[in-house]
């Protein structure tokens, strides 16, 4: 099983509440900002030393608790101070994007990295498509509509036309070209059934995010029947979960630490609280993380996400203060990845 480290960039300061959309920008102290990113920066760097398969990034808008509303941008930051580890992209959010653009920026990042480019296409949560006004109705299709293009334009090697239902474009010539033939390995939602058939029919991964064990087993069991009507078997890489994470040397410990954490955020948002205008969906997995105990826990947690097909699991390290992440990373790289290395599928 692979182990991936996601790049969080949260706001270590005073914030609003995830619920709160858009957040006002007045609570954004700029060295606050800076110094996230510094820490965001480390992490990954540490994450690579320490063995972990993948670092990712991922996409969000107007709000504390992910500074990277261009994941492009910092996937590129970490393509210069990792060396081995893949940089996944989970993922652009493809409705609110030019997607002959996005091709670009990919293939670019791809060179810059040395072929560890590894990207997973999303539609994004509705808060997210009000973003720059996007017709909610249309977010589906564009997102289909946008993978199979920017796919084209990473393979295909003579200019070609677009007209489709939500693009249209007279001139595609993507360069530069990816390194990674014939092109990084694209994952999609696996969130609802027509996504799933969707990354089926393509040959394409999937990926949940804070999804309970049993939707997981269910959507994974559709994929691999789709997939094989389509001709083709998936891997346990081919299918990604996203969990929040924190490692600490007992259950008790891990628990503590993680109820203080929730506590004091609690405290600091209620001072710089604003009216409530609709983040993203709150699961109970973000408000119970999954990826919280001791070292037998934790590989007890992986064990089970195996037994559902899954093969990558990406770790958001969302609790505590910046030491504290540091140190849950430490652990966990000492006591419980090597394990995970060595699940079979």
């Amino acid at each position: 099983m692979l182990v991936s480290s996601l790049c969080m960039t949260g706001y270590d300061g005073p914030a609003p509440g995830l619920e709160v959309w858009p957040a006002r920008p007045e609570f954004c102290k700029r060295d606050v900002a800076r110094a996230s990113y510094d820490h965001s920066i480390a992490m990954a760097r540490k994450a690579d030393d320490l063995g972990f398969d993948w670092v990712s990034v991922s996409e969000h808008h107007y709000a504390p608790y992910i500074l990277t509303p261009n994941p492009c941008v910092m996937a590129a930051a970490l393509s210069q101070v990792t060396s081995r580890a893949k940089i996944a992209l989970l993922g652009p959010l493809v409705p609110l994007v030019n997607p002959v653009r996005l091709a670009e920026e990919i293939a670019m990042l791809d060179q810059l990295s040395g072929g560890r480019v590894v990207v997973l296409f999303l539609r994004g949560t509705p808060n997210e498509h009000r973003t720059y006004d996007s017709d909610p109705a249309a977010t589906r299709g564009m997102t289909q509509e946008g993978i199979d293009l920017i796919r084209k334009a990473w393979i295909d090697e003579e200019p070609f036309a677009w007209s489709g239902e939500h693009y249209r474009f007279s001139n595609i010539a993507v360069w530069p070209r990816t390194v990674q033939e014939p092109h990084p390995p694209v994952y999609g939602s696996g969130n609802s059934e027509e996504s799933v058939r969707f990354a089926a029919e393509r040959g394409m991964g999937i990926a949940f995010s804070f999804a309970a064990l049993d939707v997981v087993a269910q959507w994974v069991s559709l994929y691999y029947a789709e997939a094989a009507k389509a001709g083709w078997r998936p891997g346990p890489s081919h299918v990604i979960y996203r969990g929040i994470a924190y490692a600490a040397a007992t259950d008790a410990q891990a628990q503590d630490e993680m109820g203080a954490f929730f506590g004091r955020k609690a405290i600091e948002q209620a001072q710089v609280q604003q009216e409530t205008m609709g983040g993203p969906p709150v699961v109970p997995l973000i408000t119970e993380p999954y990826f919280v105990g001791g070292a037998e826990t934790l590989k007890g947690r992986f064990e089970a996400l195996r037994d559902c097909g899954v093969g990558v699991v990406d770790l958001a390290w969302g609790i505590g203060d910046p030491a504290q992440r540091e140190a849950a990373m430490d652990l966990f790289a000492a006591n419980v990845l090597p394990a995970v290395h060595q699940l079979d599928a």
